[in-house]
């Protein structure tokens, strides 16, 4: 049940716990429950963790946990419940000795009523069983390529994923890999906060807050409708009245300005509150609204609504906006607007604990410098404090449910994952951020010839079940159906690949490649004796991915790994850049949205991200800055078949030819930018052709601003040359700067 604990009296019970690690003979048996144990020899554990993080390490099983409290004195006049923020992955949990119940899952917080069990006078005791087990799910070998791997490392895919943990049991980049330890790294553990929370007898248990844009037909007008100013506020208020006699109260909704000044609207109707939990509905207008925006587009505007029965109240913070897809173009409409999302792929950590305010602060930071306007969470939920931070800097978020890959499609899967989508929709429905979702990431992406039916089974019932909690938001079944599309060119999609000849949808939910940490980096988790000449075992089982890199990327092979990292890195930064600049040249033709995968790698690995596990950056992370803004000048060569990635050569005596573009993410027109040009060899510096223009950049758009057709003298210094472009407001400040490297040969 996910309820409200914000504004609540609250009890932390955060610190060091009792912890032991069940063996052959089960906790139950041994009596583990039972208050009156003797854990003197328990060692202890700080919670909350991932006890991968500890001296535990990658343990696979059930691991039980102890701790004594006392409930504070202010606490004891109402109605108390023991809260969990989140367990992975089984847990049953004891009080004094009374089993309260059971919860499956990793990243939903759930609690039990614990005011009949606790002892307010004495010692109270809590016993958590934890099970996080490796799936059951047997890993095959799919192929059996040309390569100096041993079996258990080359490429393994899960039968059938019995476990709904996403990213956090099966992905690319986590402990093993792709090999047949894939789901190593486990993310067992108690690893967010542990409360005793007070609440009144009659309650506020949750609230769900959906907003509509005021919308008015001109009846003496031009009969059409538009927008009144005003905002339309309705609250599902979730009341849990814990007596045994029905309630005559009021319900109260007060709406104020969170981020900005302004006067609050206020609202109250009579009820009468049954026994139990009851759902009552409060509708408020607010005059004169002010809409959430993402960063780039307004301000991101939020209100706080204060919603209260009887003696009790709480706040939930929201925003007011509507994100609406075209159902034929598939682009994306905010308030109103259109918007091209410039996204990222996000995970803080692999080991959820380890993230804080701190580290998105910082990640969140660094992405609006980046111009990036949108996130989408892949197949796992961050704490809610990430999505707070999205709707306070204006990100929008694109959130999937953790489903990943090779699950079963048996109908007790279907059922357990309905519930935890439920969840899910519970816990983020409210969050300004949150934009659209998505019920599985890759649902029919499985390498075994027998797929299991998720498209057709799971995932419909997954989105029906999450359009009950929220029927106003775009629910998404899975990638590469509905307009949704992965491009990795080099990594997932072979590094020759034609674009020319690929039928690109409107959403790209997955763009980049992947490459090799600094030294440093790579040090910290690969045994000395491995890194070099490589153990190709353990660099497989580290995210290599062995194929990929000589088959797709065809990176060379150097004679020191100082040289392969840079190789490596730099092929990633070329063909990265490149795909963002052939995308963002097709902007609504038809490209809506990009979503670079990742932002950091999420464990110590050879990765996809700008950042490794340690944020320490590989070389795409200034390429992908230098495209990724509003305002991107470009070329794009006349050549077919058209190939990125690669060394871009012309013969003496041959005609280069190629496009100059714009794209801009602006609403307004740009008057009057100057667009330059130049063709310069790079050892001397030598300027061989150039052009000057001044050009009034369209708004929303991307467009020719001028062509290019030089013909390379037969006579012309074989070497490197460096196209280089630049945008400038009419006063010289710099919008773009870009170039192109060719060789003349």
């Amino acid at each position: 049940m996910i309820t409200l604990q914000q504004g609540r009296a609250r009890h932390s019970l955060d610190g060091n716990w009792a912890y032991a690690i069940e063996g052959d003979e089960p906790g139950e048996a041994l009596a583990w429950h039972d208050p009156t144990l003797d854990t003197s020899t328990w060692r202890e554990m700080q919670l909350p963790t991932n006890w991968y993080l500890t001296e535990v390490g990658d343990h696979f099983g059930t691991i039980w946990f102890r701790r004594r409290f006392l409930v504070p004195s202010e606490m004891r006049d109402q109605h108390l419940f023991l809260r969990f923020g989140a367990v992975d992955y089984v847990a049953d949990v004891w009080l004094n000795g009374v089993f309260l119940g059971s919860h499956e899952g990793m990243f939903a917080p759930f609690e039990f009523d614990v005011t009949d069990v606790v002892d307010l006078d004495g010692e109270n005791v809590v016993a958590v069983k934890d099970a996080a087990p490796r799936d059951p799910t047997p890993y095959l070998e799919v192929d059996r390529p040309e390569n100096p791997l041993s079996a258990p490392y080359r490429t393994h895919q899960a039968e059938a994923i019995s476990q709904i943990k996403g990213h956090m049991v099966d992905a690319m980049h986590r402990p093993g890999s792709m090999t047949s330890f894939r789901s190593d790294g486990n993310t067992g553990g108690i690893w967010d906060g542990i409360d005793l929370i007070a609440r009144p007898t009659v309650h506020v248990e949750r609230v769900k807050v959906f907003t509509k844009i005021g919308v008015k037909k001109d009846w003496l007008g031009d009969e059409q409708d538009h927008r009144d100013g005003t905002a339309l506020v309705a609250v599902d208020v979730t009341v849990n009245n814990t007596t045994t006699r029905a309630v005559r109260t009021d319900l109260a909704l007060r709406v104020a300005p969170r981020t900005f000044e302004g006067p609050p609207s206020e609202r109250v109707r009579p009820v009468v509150v049954q026994p139990g939990r009851t759902t009552h509905k409060i509708v408020l207008t607010v005059a004169d609204a002010r809409l959430w925006w993402t960063w780039d587009r307004g301000d991101p505007d939020l209100y706080t609504a204060t919603v209260g029965i009887g003696d009790d109240s709480i706040e939930q913070p929201f925003g007011i906006k509507e994100v609406v897809p075209d159902g034929t173009t598939g682009q994306w409409f905010l308030n109103g607007e259109r918007i091209y999302l410039r996204g990222m792929r996000y995970i803080s950590s692999q080991w959820m604990s380890e993230a804080n305010d701190a580290m998105w602060s910082e990640d969140l930071a660094q992405m609006r410098d980046m111009e990036i306007n949108a996130i989408r969470i892949g197949s796992h939920v961050e704490k809610d404090g990430f999505y707070t931070m999205c709707d306070e800097m204006g990100f929008l978020v694109w959130q999937v449910f953790p489903l990943h890959y090779c699950v079963s499609d048996a109908d007790d899967l279907i059922e357990r994952a309905s519930e935890m989508i439920r969840d899910m929709g519970l816990m983020l429905c409210n969050h300004a951020s949150i934009g659209m979702w998505s019920v599985f990431k890759e649902p029919e992406v499985y390498l075994l010839p027998d797929k299991p039916n998720n498209y057709h089974r799971l995932c419909p019932i997954l989105k029906e079940t999450l359009g009950t909690v929220d029927p106003t938001r775009w629910i998404h079944l899975g990638d590469y159906r509905e307009g949704v599309y992965n491009l990795m060119i080099g990594y997932c999609w072979p590094g020759d690949t034609h674009l020319d000849e690929v039928d690109l949808p409107p959403n790209i939910v997955e763009i980049g490649a992947g490459s090799i940490p600094v030294r440093e980096s790579l040090e910290s988790f690969i045994p000395l004796e491995k890194l070099w000449p490589p153990d190709w075992d353990t660099w497989e089982y580290n995210g290599f991915f062995y194929d990929h890199s000589f088959g797709f990327a065809k990176v060379e092979m150097k004679d020191t790994l100082d040289e392969f990292i840079d190789a490596y890195q730099a092929y990633e930064a070329l063909v990265v850049k490149e795909q963002i600049e052939y995308l963002r040249q097709r902007k609504y033709r038809p490209i809506a949205s990009t979503f670079h995968y990742y932002w950091s790698d999420p464990c110590p690995i050879m990765g996809s991200g700008l950042l490794d596990y340690f944020r320490r950056k590989y070389q795409v992370y200034d390429a992908f800055k230098a495209v990724y803004g509003r305002v991107l000048v470009s070329l794009e060569r006349a050549v077919k078949p058209y190939i990125i990635g690669r060394p871009k050569i012309y013969d003496r005596g041959s005609t280069f030819l190629g496009r100059v573009w714009v794209t801009s993410d602006f609403t307004e027109p740009l008057e009057g930018t100057q667009v330059s040009w130049r063709i310069v060899r790079t050892d001397a510096g030598e300027v061989l052709a150039k052009n000057d223009l001044t050009w009034s950049v369209a708004a929303d758009g991307a467009e020719v601003v001028d062509e290019i057709a030089w013909a390379v003298p037969s006579t012309a210094t074989p070497g490197d040359h460096r196209i280089e472009m630049r945008l400038s407001t009419h006063d010289g400040a710099v919008l773009s700067t870009n170039h192109t490297d060719i060789v003349v040969r």
